[in-house]
């Protein structure tokens, strides 16, 4: 699972969380069985009341035991089996993470800036399983005293040691959540991501990456981008240039696809050997700028399947989320034409890259197309995903480190294409 301005899905394993920088505001909940441990972590998450909180439960990374085994290990259980169900998460500010082990392994403990332990009374515990999921009063304590308790005394109890906070009455105690949900918001506003302004720092070489495609500066593509860069140019000119210019960069981007020989007969009778393209494509383009790139890809490709990706950027911290996702089925089955109109740090490039990985696109089929780039944003995301590759009709060499606008660059693209500049 990934989490700061990149993403990652839930999965059988923890592996994925030891991926995580320190951007992210982590806190973890230990407790025994009906502790009160995930509806803690709800309550301070709806007392947050902040976007991008998520918690991560250890359930859904536990292997899923056969309904043989199920039965052999479970006699009297409502239901013994995870949800068939994958939560993936994108740019999360804040992260719980709550499960019975949750404190048992070093570098999940290291990775949290707040550990929590939830404790009730054995009684109330066993009490709920009787009321709540209808068990058999025997049952539940035959598991108890042969499974739960030995089993907490060795491998859980242990781990207590590691709680930087101990919760009596879980969510009873209000006074406790009130502080624990104070402590986050306070470190959340002391911790606020700096990813855009992070990435200024990354080494850029003299040359730019192999895996980026420049157009050939030719008298056509210098004209264009005069046009599209003049402030001066109205809306229905700049729609036209860029469109235009569009259509130029797909048709160079497609180039670089896996051709394979092929033969046909000519009308005069005669065989041509030529090459086919025999794989499907498919678009998908970052909203909302990098819609304009649509029109070039459909002249080109008929019928095309198109993707969208909304990813805006926090006005507060600078850092990507994503807003709204819709890949064609079996994206991972297609050659992907990801479009945007220009990459400036490469942030909310990363982000949508990683949204295509997380839906099983190998790298090596995606090609990232823009208007404008910097060596910045190329050079971050070809060190990301050195197999994806990169086609832009122009670099421009300047990211302003004080408001991260390219220069001299081409003003808010999506504005001045969709007409929603402000005339003030």
């Amino acid at each position: 699972m990934q989490a700061t301005g990149v993403a990652g899905k839930q999965k059988n394993s923890n592996n994925h969380l030891l991926n995580q920088t320190k951007n992210n505001t982590w806190s973890e909940f230990l407790g025994g069985s009906a502790s009160g441990k995930t509806s803690v972590a709800e309550r301070i998450l709806k007392n947050l009341n902040v976007p991008w909180v998520v918690i991560v439960s250890m359930d859904s990374f536990y292997n899923v035991l056969s309904p043989e085994d199920s039965v052999l290990a479970h006699q009297n259980f409502c239901k013994h089996a995870r949800e068939e169900k994958t939560t993936t998460i994108y740019g999360a500010n804040v992260i719980i993470f709550e499960g019975i082990f949750a404190l048992y392994d070093k570098k999940i403990r290291d990775l949290m800036d707040l550990k929590m332990l939830t404790f009730v009374w054995q009684d109330d515990v066993m009490q709920r399983d009787i009321a709540e999921r209808g068990r058999e009063i025997q049952g539940v304590l035959d598991q108890y005293t042969r499974f739960v308790k030995p089993s907490f005394d060795e491998h859980v109890q242990p781990t207590v040691k590691h709680a930087d906070v101990i919760i009596p009455r879980g969510l009873e105690n209000v006074v406790a959540i009130d502080l624990i949900t104070k402590h986050v918001q306070r470190q959340l506003n002391e911790k606020q991501s700096q990813l855009r302004w992070d990435l200024l720092n990354t080494t850029v070489k003299k040359e730019l990456p192999q895996e980026v495609l420049v157009l050939p500066q030719s008298n056509q593509i210098k004209g264009i981008h005069t046009i599209l860069r003049n402030k001066n140019t109205c809306r229905d000119e700049f729609v036209f240039y860029a469109e235009r210019l569009s259509t130029l960069i797909v048709e160079t981007g497609l180039s670089l696809l896996p051709f394979e020989p092929t033969t046909v007969v000519t009308p005069q009778g005669a065989s041509y050997s030529g090459l086919e393209f025999k794989d499907k494509i498919c678009g998908v383009s970052l909203l909302r700028a990098g819609s304009a790139m649509e029109t070039g890809l459909r002249r080109v490709c008929n019928d095309v399947l198109i993707g969208k990706i909304l990813i805006q950027t926090d006005p507060s911290t600078g850092e990507p989320q994503l807003h709204y996702l819709k890949l064609p089925p079996d994206v991972k089955n297609y050659h992907v034409v990801l479009m945007d109109a220009t990459i400036g740090t490469g942030a909310a490039g990363l982000m949508a890259l990683r949204v295509l990985l997380d839906h099983d696109v190998p790298p090596e089929r995606i090609i990232f197309m823009t208007f404008l780039a910097t060596p910045i944003g190329l050079n971050v995301i070809a060190n990301a995903f050195p197999r994806v590759k990169i086609v832009t009709s122009m670099v421009d060499p300047v990211l302003s480190k004080e408001t991260l606008y390219i220069e001299p660059g081409i003003g808010n693209f999506g504005d001045r294409y969709f007409g929603t500049e402000d005339d003030g």
